[in-house]
Parts: structure tokens; sequence; C-alpha cells
């Protein structure tokens, strides 16, 4: 098998592989995508962005098998990277407030809500701007991939999306927050309310009317009209598609988001939707 290739890659002309120990590399993995990007911690500035489009990948299995490909083919991986941030994209995560939290007890808050698997790898993420600590489970078999490398952090992708969340919602002062994230097979939504978090979910869809339904579904469980609601958009979407026009047929304001203001972004992404690529642009929230 042909070692796979990225199916986007982007380098600003200053990137300098010598220049590794200044660099902090930020990794996506879900079964859909392996998404990275460089931040230039001397600049500020995001210098870099590669995206494998992951297809048929019905299984972690699978999924480790391609990103084994790529930790070993692609020569970014041999670099000593100040850090490397790895967020994991599934839907086994789950919220527990600061004031019961335990580290001891990762596995006992887990099966809560999730079946247990002899592979699970149990982790957590304290959130800054949130009195509680994301819990989540990685496959070993994913998490060991990454043994061979130095200063490596895991993270959910989904607490990159709670943090942006909270921080835009207060910088914008709304009474109501809602920002949806939109991906090749799931979408997320986290609602806001006077600037705390009143709900986040992710949800798995295979067709418009079913991301239609399921939106709706938690706007009339969470009392929101949805002809007065106001939705960010960010994610894998644009104003052709027809998840947007379908949705603007049910809201009457939507809204693309926006890049972190706090970074730079070099001018390699010009010509890519500052909504594009939210949450993995998002993860130094998670520091």
């Amino acid at each position: 098998m042909s070692a796979p290739k990225p199916h986007i890659s982007l380098y600003d002309k200053s990137f300098n592989k010598e220049n590794a120990a200044n660099y902090k590399l930020y990794v996506e993995v879900s079964t859909t995508a392996i998404k990275q990007t460089i931040l230039d911690l001397t600049t500020k500035t995001f210098i870099a962005f590669e995206s494998y489009q992951l297809e048929n990948i019905y299984n972690e299995h699978a999924l480790a098998a391609i990103l084994k490909e790529v930790l070993t083919s692609n020569n970014i991986y041999q670099l000593n990277f100040k850090n490397i941030n790895v967020a994991y994209l599934n839907n086994r995560s789950t919220l527990i407030p600061n004031a019961i939290f335990d580290q001891q007890k990762l596995a006992e808050y887990h099966k809560f809500n999730f079946s247990v698997s002899e592979d699970d790898y149990y982790l957590s993420d304290k959130l800054i701007n949130l009195s509680a600590a994301n819990i989540y489970s990685i496959p070993k078999f994913i998490s060991t991939l990454f043994n061979d490398f130095i200063n490596v952090k895991f993270s959910h992708f989904s607490s990159a999306l709670i943090e942006a969340s909270l921080i835009n919602a207060k910088a914008e002062k709304a009474l109501s927050s809602i920002y949806v994230n939109v991906m090749d097979e799931t979408f997320q939504v986290t609602i806001i309310k006077n600037q705390k978090l009143a709900l986040y979910n992710s949800f798995k869809y295979q067709s418009t009317e079913d991301f239609i339904y399921y939106l709706l579904f938690v706007l009339e469980q969470q009392d929101i009209n949805n002809e007065e609601a106001i939705i960010t958009l960010t994610g894998a979407v644009t104003k052709n598609d027809e998840i947007y026009n379908t949705l603007y047929k049910y809201i009457n304001t939507v809204n693309f988001g926006n890049r972190n203001n706090n970074l730079k972004y070099s001018y390699i992404f010009e010509e890519t939707p500052k909504h594009f690529h939210h949450s993995l642009f998002n993860q130094f929230l998670c520091e």
C-alpha cells in the first residue's frame, strides 16, 4: 500500500524545519480526516496546514492503520517540536463539575454514559472557562502510536469547541448564543445562556433532513424559538451547501464564525474561509 498523501498541503515561506523547537504542532484525528497545523511561537502565527481526507474508514482499527502510515511517511513528524497537541474526535466524552471531579475516577465517570471497552485509555481536559473537566476515552491502539514522540498532549476536540464558544459568547455579551460546528458525518451544538454552558452535544447525520431534525429538536428542548434563534456556523459548510440553504428556511439569522484574534494566520490561509477548521485552530485554548 502506498503512503497516504495529504489532499491539502500549505506551507508559509517562513517555515524552516531547523526552527521546530519554536513551533507547536496541532493534530486533529477522526475517522473522516487527519488534520495538522503548525503554530510559530515567535510570531504567534499559524504557518502550515495539511489535511488527509479519509474515505471508507468504518472503525477505529482502520483509522489506526492509516494514522500509523501518516506518522511514518510524513516528514513533519520527524521534527522535534516544542509540543505536539493531538485532539481526538469521537462521541465518548462527558463533562464532570470540578466540585466532584476526582482524577482517580475517570473510568468510573466514563461508564456512567458509555459502554466499557478493554481498549479504553481514559483522559481528562480541565476547562479554563467552565468549572468542569471533560472526561473521555481514546483507544489504546490509537494513543500508543504517539509513544515515540516527545512532549505529546492529548485533548478531546470538543474541549476546544466549548472553550471557544464560552469566550465568544462573553465577547458578544449575548443572552443566548448557539454555535453549530459542521463536519462530514457529524455536527456539534454548543448553546450558551447568560454566559454559561447550557448544552453541548454531538450528532451523527447522513442527510440534510437528519441535520435539520436534530438541530430543531435541540432548540425545542432548550425552549429556543427557531425563528428568533441566532446561529453561528463553523466547520465544513458554505453558503452553497444544501445544509446552509435548508437551515435558512427555519432559522432567520445564520452567521459564519471567525478566527480567534489572539493569534495570526499566514497568507496561505487567505483563500480558506475563516470559519473552517474551527476546532483545530482553537486547540491552543485547551493548554
